[in-house]
């Protein structure tokens, strides 16, 4: 075989490899992870659907995650081999409001929202994006200024766990707070307790706590 030829036979099996990726990407797997296409044909569809739209209301919400589900439902029989399972799609959203979440299950394969339940406030994760949020309102607070000081706008929020060049950076980190009584300000509320960690050290441990859904900053005595 010439040099010609080996380089066309090489590009054509690089073209190949290519196109089996692509489709690949087109065609998951039944359980394969969500891809950008699947993720957008869901949020879609729940955006779309009545249903939802109706359980949501007209207050503030915010999707928590779009992610795959495996699940079998009635309609599904047979052996993996004979019936693979459908793709599907679990998408999760907190409604302020009345302090719920809304579940929405959509089918992939048949382009549609088949099921929309109503879960408990308090079991609905964080998402990233509300602690950015809890995040920018505490650094916005005076009180929160004058307790950390000159070193505030150095924090910036953790997006994972901290990596072996960010173990020492100055971060800020979220949890949830659950009211237990009516007479608890984060009762019913959406509320983040805040911590700053430095130099691989927290600080002001239970310090400043945000509520989410009024919009208003907690700056507590005492702690460290």
């Amino acid at each position: 075989m010439t040099m010609v030829a080996r380089r066309l036979a090489l590009i054509a099996l690089l073209f190949s490899l290519v196109l089996v990726a692509a489709r690949a990407q087109e065609s998951p797997l039944p359980l394969d992870p969500l891809t950008a296409r699947e993720r957008e044909i869901a949020a879609s569809l729940v955006r779309e659907d009545a249903r939802v739209r109706e359980a949501l209301g007209p207050g503030r919400v915010r999707l928590i995650y779009v992610d795959f589900i495996a699940i079998k439902s009635p309609e599904d029989s047979g052996s993996p081999a004979e019936q693979p399972p459908r793709r599907r799609v679990d998408a999760l959203f907190y409604r302020y409001d009345e302090d719920i979440g809304i579940r929405a299950l959509v089918d992939l394969e048949k382009r549609a929202v088949v099921d929309v339940a109503r879960v408990r406030g308090g079991s609905v994760p964080l998402s990233l994006e509300e602690v950015e949020e809890a995040a920018r309102l505490a650094m916005a607070d005076a009180r929160v200024r004058r307790l950390v000081g000159e070193r505030l706008s150095q924090f910036r929020v953790a997006t994972g766990p901290a990596t072996a060049d960010e173990v020492n950076s100055d971060r800020i980190e979220g949890l949830r707070v659950l009211g237990t009584s009516s007479q608890d300000p984060c009762y019913r509320h959406r509320c983040v307790v805040l911590f700053f960690r430095s130099k691989n050290r927290y600080e002001f441990l239970n310090r400043v706590v945000v509520d989410l859904t009024s919009q208003k900053v907690q700056v507590r005595e005492g702690g460290q």
